[in-house]
Order: C-alpha cells, then structure tokens, then sequence
C-alpha cells in the first residue's frame, strides 16, 4: 500500500546514487530553505510532468538561487526521490493512527478492509504528483526501508484483524500480504482512474466487495 513502481514507464531509472540529496538540512534556516524547494517541486512536477520540469524552474518558484538548491539536490530525480520519501513517512503516519483506532474498536471485517482501502485512496489522490510517485520515483534506500516499515505495519495490523475475526485461514501472515498486494495495485491501477467523486467511490465500494466478498455470481 503506497508502493512505488520500480520499472518508469516514461524515462530511464535514474542511479541510485544520483538520486541521492547531497546533505541533510540540520539547521532551522535550511530545514524552512529545504521545505519550500520541495513544496515548489512537488508543485512544479504536478503541472508539469517528469520532462516539463527543471531545477530552475524548481528553484525560481521556491524563490532559493539554482546553488543553493543544488546544496541539496543534485538533479530533479532527487528532488522526487525526497518526495516520495516525504509521501511515504505522511502515509506512515495516518496508517499508524488509523491501525490503534481499528484496534481499539475491533469493527467487523469488512470495515477494516473499507478504512485501509479509503486511506490509501484519499493519500494518492489529491493530484498527479502521486501518479509520478508511483510510476517513476527512484527508489533509494531510504525510501525502501521507509516503505518495508509502512508494508510491515499494514500487513501486521490486517493479519491481527484476520485472526482475531476467523478470517485468516491456516496462515494468516500470508492471506494479509494477499490482501495489502491487491489493495496497493488496485489503488494505483484501476482506483485512481476514476475522477474525484462519485465514480472513484463507487471503485472503491467494488474493491471493498471484491476482496471481503469475492465476485457475485449474478
């Protein structure tokens, strides 16, 4: 669930090592500087697409000199990378609140399915900065392990709710990373086609009946 893409369907998988940011910011003046390069970017990447977009273009609307943005990022697959990393620890945080509230209330299963599907939809659906995200964010280290934490995290909380509902089968772990596989490629393939609105719910609800129900037969 809020998986990245690993093969770009557009452009060419930049190196790990060049979509890497040149220093983390660890003072206050660059942390501010930092944040309104990659609110400028992300922006940017979302009216423009991968190929519209340049540093320039990112550093003339952060409002920051092309040097001083190049403190950080050396190129535009970096600026994305942090993107996604940035992406990935907001979903985590959402998740992990959401996981104590389904925990504490112990809904029926096909509520617990319903929340997580609607979270990840409403998280990757608010432009298209998250179609560039999924499809063509490097996946540098620190993405990765922020992404085995937010899997880990999903995964353990639906298997707990597997178990704790009989639904599990004889193996439980397996059945919930099933089930958050199907989630994660539903939302991104098929989910976030529909425009905001009636039609997108209305993907949702099948989704929802799909995998709590299975297909109906008439």
């Amino acid at each position: 669930m809020f998986g990245f893409n690993s093969h770009p369907e557009e452009v060419d998988v930049p190196s790990q090592q060049d979509a890497e940011p040149r220093k983390d910011p660890r003072q206050r003046r660059s942390r501010h500087t930092v944040d309104r390069i990659l609110s400028a970017a992300a922006r940017i990447f979302d009216e423009q697409g991968y190929r519209g977009t340049t540093t320039n273009h990112v550093a003339t609307a952060a409002g920051v000199s092309i040097g001083s943005l190049y403190q950080y990022f050396p190129n535009k697959d970096a600026l994305l990378a942090a993107l996604a990393q940035r992406h990935v620890d907001e979903a985590l945080g959402i998740l992990a609140e959401r996981a104590v509230t389904l925990a504490e209330q112990e809904p029926p299963l096909e509520d617990v399915v319903r929340q997580l599907v609607q979270v990840a939809a409403d998280a990757n659906a608010s432009s298209g900065l998250h179609a560039l995200l999924y499809s063509q964010a490097p996946r540098i280290p620190a993405v990765q392990a922020r992404l085995d934490v937010l899997t880990g995290l999903v995964v353990a909380a639906v298997t707990q709710h597997l178990a704790r509902l009989g639904a599990g089968g004889p193996d439980p772990v397996r059945r919930a990373r099933l089930l958050v596989a199907a989630v994660d490629s539903a939302i991104h393939e098929v989910v976030l086609d529909y425009p905001p609105g009636p039609q997108r719910q209305d993907a949702v609800d099948d989704l929802v009946a799909v995998l709590v129900h299975g297909l109906p037969t008439v």
